[in-house]
């Protein structure tokens, strides 16, 4: 699913694309070859054409083996010796299927010698050679360059969060609270402290980690809410409903608070009665689902740019994820907005590299 507004082809149509492309210019420069030498057959043409088909077959194979060893993963001195064994048993193993080709189709010009024999697999060590260049090429530079993307934004979306929670009017309004607590209840005055030197903390260390476990997401949400039901006592109320599944999750750090605290601002801030923050997980497969649900009304304008508590969100899942996540947020009823984050189980081997 797209999670931003730019489009983003699939990882694996590229792929086939990429597959198809480069097997059929090889095929028709050996067709092109032929023609030149004027000894083009239909025979000849035919045999090409299955020739590449086994030859496509065995990349495939050895893509497979590639991401099955996490070889993407590999420093370049040991993948480069395994790309360089590799692409000779690729070749050696693919060279009977050329020769039956040629027996098959009767090409009379064609003697099974020695010399024949190394020539063609020296042939295939050239093509299979350019090919994992290529494949080892697109990958490296893709993972660069995601590395490089989930850098910057990590920094900017660091300084913002900082800017969100270090504006003097959170800070006011919560030493305010603080302040007025200390008479009255010197309990919940320090409760209120702690509360909010975790949420300044969890902030200033949330460029550590790319994702965190929920649990520790959720002591976040649940110290920035208690915070908030302080300051707006009986118009903030809160429910949970935790699939205990969900702790076998890791999220990204501070994405539900920026939901909570987007719904709070934006939604039940606005109504003179207060609102509720219903927090929902269930687990389905290997996919968790967190709905956050808050009183008020979403009314995005075409005129005006996504938040940057929104935006932010998209970017860290589409980076993290890979497009195996997704986001949505829409109006509930009249009187609701419902955020929907679906989310696969982490695996630093599967989500890390782009196939």
């Amino acid at each position: 699913m797209k999670l931003s507004g730019k489009i983003n082809i699939n990882k694996t149509v590229l792929y086939w694309i990429c597959q198809f492309s480069f097997w059929s210019f090889v095929g028709l420069f050996t067709i092109i070859l032929y023609a030149n030498q004027g000894t083009l057959t239909t025979a000849i043409i035919v045999d090409t054409i299955f020739t590449m088909v086994c030859l496509f077959a065995f990349s495939h194979l050895y893509r497979y083996i590639i991401i099955k060893k996490n070889w993407l993963k590999l420093l370049f001195p040991k993948l480069l010796l395994r790309m360089v064994l590799a692409t000779f048993v690729l070749s050696v193993a693919a060279t009977p299927f050329n020769l039956l080709s040629i027996y098959i189709f009767n090409r009379s010009n064609f003697t099974l010698e020695e010399g024949a024999i190394l020539n063609n697999i020296f042939t295939l060590i050239i093509f299979y050679f350019f090919w994992s260049l290529g494949y080892f090429l697109y990958h490296y530079v893709s993972s660069y360059n995601r590395n490089l993307k989930w850098e910057a934004l990590i920094n900017e979306f660091e300084l913002n969060q900082l800017k969100s929670q270090l504006n003097p009017h959170f800070i006011f309004n919560a030493m305010n609270t603080v302040k007025a607590l200390i008479d009255e209840d010197p309990k919940k005055a320090k409760n209120s402290i702690n509360q909010l030197s975790n949420i300044l903390r969890n902030s200033l260390m949330m460029d550590k980690k790319k994702v965190i476990p929920f649990a520790e997401e959720m002591e976040i949400v649940k110290d920035y809410l208690a915070l908030e039901g302080t300051r707006y006592e009986e118009r903030l109320r809160v429910d949970y409903q935790i699939d205990e599944a969900a702790y076998g999750y890791k999220v990204p750090p501070m994405m539900l608070q920026t939901i909570v605290e987007n719904g709070i601002k934006h939604g039940i801030s606005k109504l003179k009665n207060g609102g509720i923050i219903h927090i929902n997980t269930h687990v389905n497969g290997e996919l968790l689902t967190i709905k956050i649900t808050n009183s008020g009304k979403y009314a995005p304008k075409d005129d005006r740019k996504e938040g940057y508590g929104l935006k932010s969100t998209r970017q860290r899942l589409d980076l993290l994820y890979h497009q195996k996540a997704s986001f949505q947020i829409s109006n509930h009823d009249e009187n609701q907005v419902l955020t929907e984050i679906k989310i696969p189980r982490w695996d630093e081997s599967e989500l890390s590299v782009v196939r």
